[in-house]
């Protein structure tokens, strides 16, 4: 037995049975009374408010020889043919899977012969916006200049990516979401033609869900009548195949959070879940709730949400909002939401000093100074003292010579957090760095600059290959600067493209030995004269950090 869905039986036949646009059908009868069709039209609009049943019917107007106020007749051969689709002259092509310019040639080249039956040739494209840039650029001469005996109906829910060159060339009509005041209507006349009890309450809760598409809201309707055979249509069912809580439950669950009451919160929850109700479908009910709170605090809305809205901050409904709409969107990838769902619940019942707490960034470690070492600049002896961490005033950090009593940080428990004061070391030793990292990505980063920006390192390329190429090996530079700064963490990193460092790599000598001072080794051939003695630097060359050990004291 073949059974036909109730939003194909019942279906438009005319324009006056086109629910909630009444623009567009005023529009559309006057063209047909006063003769004045154009040959392109373009039905824009979310699903289910009546595209395609619009471009039917004036199909059929147009070529009905019976045509009465611009309406079809639907009992003459021409309106019957049309509506059993054995019709040549009207042809429906689904965009979505005939997007190539082929189809559109194809479609170029029928044009051309006049039509069987009627007048009026009629293509109906759907979904129109699928079509390729090829096919696009195929249709546009024919839709500019059609022959005189050829209209194009186009319909679509995204006309943002529809060409403004064929937009141009079409009569544009935006059919609106429709309003449960008539979406409720509608569905009540059916039920009382089909003699089907009902409660009014069901009625405003399909309309509620289904969120301005009447086909949405019919396709809901045959599914209540069948799961209730014989017994009417009430609240209880639709809510029960739609698996939504009872609004009580929402009501009751937004006090709670209100007073951060977790017991309460936790018990609604468990007693949704018992009766069957759907996680995700609790989720979305309760943003519903809390904007219809929010808006009838606003505005005049129903007494009871307007109560509600007393009692219950704007602030709070916000974030509310904010909350949970995040979470409806990772419960999508999470194995089990309703964990997702009493964790988000819970979380907003936290104290707000509590959660910002949470995200207070700790100020940056010092720089640690090895100990025992000696500063040339300001030939100050650090004494040798027990490891740990020094504590500075917030926001300030102690500089590579500030001296503490307390003493410094040993250089084998530096965090990733100390980067912020490692700048210095960091700048003049990324060359040498750079000598340990592989043979690929050593002349890449070696024509690189480096900064401290914030607890990070940034590293300046000259183009965005050698960005992409640093990008992918950003695994092995942490590690080997963790190693080679020795750094617990590995620090994060940040690549930007800057054209001032395209710089072709500079000959730089090795590292002078330990000891020399930087003069030339002897015997080796320079006629130039030796360079006065320089001081000694503070930081230990790549040679005495290769062969240094952690049990150094030295580092």
């Amino acid at each position: 037995m073949s059974y036909t869905a109730l939003y194909r039986k019942i279906r438009p036949r005319t324009f006056k049975n086109i629910v909630g646009q009444p623009h567009i059908v005023r529009a559309l009868v006057n063209q047909l009374v006063s003769g004045q069709v154009s040959h392109a039209y373009l039905f824009c609009g979310t699903r289910g408010t009546g595209k395609t049943s619009a471009a039917k019917i004036l199909a059929r107007a147009i070529n009905c020889p019976e045509q009465q106020d611009g309406e079809p007749c639907n009992e003459c051969e021409m309106c019957k043919s049309i509506l059993a689709e054995r019709c040549l002259d009207v042809a429906e092509i689904d965009a979505a899977s005939n997007n190539g310019v082929e189809n559109i040639r194809d479609l170029r080249d029928e044009v051309k012969y006049l039509p069987n039956e009627g007048q009026f040739k009629v293509y109906i494209v759907d979904e129109v916006h699928m079509l390729s840039g090829a096919a696009f650029n195929a249709l546009l001469k024919t839709l500019e200049e059609p022959p005189s005996h050829v209209i194009f109906i186009l319909a679509t829910t995204d006309p943002q990516k529809i060409p403004a060159t064929i937009l141009s060339r079409c009569q544009r009509y935006d059919f609106r979401r429709i309003s449960a005041v008539d979406m409720v209507a509608a569905l009540r006349g059916h039920l009382e033609g089909e003699d089907v009890d009902f409660e009014e309450a069901a009625l405003d809760y399909i309309a509620y869900h289904s969120d301005g598409a009447m086909r949405d809201a019919v396709s809901l309707l045959d599914q209540c009548i069948s799961f209730g055979e014989g017994e009417g249509l009430s609240l209880a069912k639709v809510r029960e195949v739609l698996g939504a809580v009872d609004r009580a439950q929402l009501f009751e669950f937004t006090d709670a959070l209100a007073t951060a009451d977790t017991a309460a919160i936790i018990g609604i929850i468990a007693s949704a879940m018992d009766a069957g109700r759907d996680v995700s479908q609790f989720a979305n009910d309760l943003v519903r709730h809390f904007r219809d709170v929010l808006v009838a605090g606003l505005t005049d809305g129903e007494a009871k949400l307007k109560e509600q809205a007393g009692r219950v901050s704007k602030e709070n409904l916000m974030r509310y909002i904010a909350a949970f709409s995040e979470t409806i969107r990772e419960m999508k990838f999470v194995p089990h939401m309703r964990t997702a769902f009493e964790v988000c619940a819970l979380k907003i019942c936290m104290p707000v000093e509590t959660q910002q707490a949470r995200h207070v960034e700790m100020p940056a470690s010092p720089v640690s100074v090895p100990l025992g070492a000696v500063n040339s600049k300001t030939s100050t002896t650090v004494v040798e003292t027990p490891a740990r961490p020094v504590s500075a005033p917030p926001g300030e950090v102690l500089s590579k010579t500030s001296t503490p009593a307390s003493g410094y940080v040993n250089s084998r428990e530096r965090t990733s957090l100390a980067i912020a004061g490692k700048g210095e070391l960091i700048r003049p030793s990324w060359k040498r760095f750079c000598l340990k990292l592989p043979i690929p990505i050593r002349s890449i980063c070696v024509r690189c600059e480096v900064e401290e920006v914030n607890g990070m390192l940034k590293i300046y390329c000259g183009d965005e290959t050698s960005q992409k190429l640093i990008e992918g090996k950003q695994a092995i530079i942490r590690e080997q600067l963790a190693d080679f700064f020795n750094l617990t963490t590995p620090p994060n990193l940040a690549i930007e493209v800057r054209e001032a460092y395209n710089k072709p790599i500079e000959k730089t000598e090795e590292p002078p030995l330990p000891g020399t001072h930087g003069r030339a080794a002897p015997g080796n051939g320079s006629d130039q004269p030796e360079p006065p003695p320089q001081e000694e630097d503070d930081w230990a060359t790549m040679e005495q950090v290769q062969e240094m050990s952690p049990g150094d004291e030295e580092w």
